[in-house]
């Protein structure tokens, strides 16, 4: 019996460890064609990837190497479509990445604008590893 728990806890510690590399390992990318903001930082106009780390955040990546992270304040709940987006709250003088939506899970809230604002929608594809 003890050696049988010790194999399912082995089990159990592989999955649990496998699945973080999983998660890390999903993502989407596309082109934003304007600048903008995440995580406070200002970013230029060019192509994106966005991952989840194994510690729940999301890193931006740029073509150039360049790399933000950006702490998720919620998760959101989408029943229309399950395309990969960039979500930005545009104000008058500002674009800052709001959601990203990842296929086949919830969305990630990871900046609010509290004022007057607009959307603008990039749609991305599916990040392939």
């Amino acid at each position: 019996m003890n050696r049988r728990a010790f194999v399912s806890a082995v089990v159990l510690a592989v999955a649990f460890a496998t699945s973080g590399a999983t998660a890390y390992a999903q993502g989407i990318r596309g082109e934003i064609t304007f600048p903008f903001v995440a995580a406070g930082k200002e970013m230029a106009a060019g192509k994106y990837s966005v991952e989840v780390t194994p510690n729940g955040q999301l890193q931006l990546t740029g073509a150039d190497g360049g790399r933000v992270l950006m702490p998720v304040v919620t998760l959101l709940c989408r029943h229309d479509r399950n395309d990969p987006e960039f979500v930005f709250d545009k104000t008058s003088d500002r674009a800052e990445l709001s959601e990203v939506w990842m296929p086949g899970q919830d969305g990630y809230l990871v900046a609010a604008t509290k004022g007057p604002h607009s959307h603008a929608v990039v749609g991305g594809s599916k990040a392939g590893k």
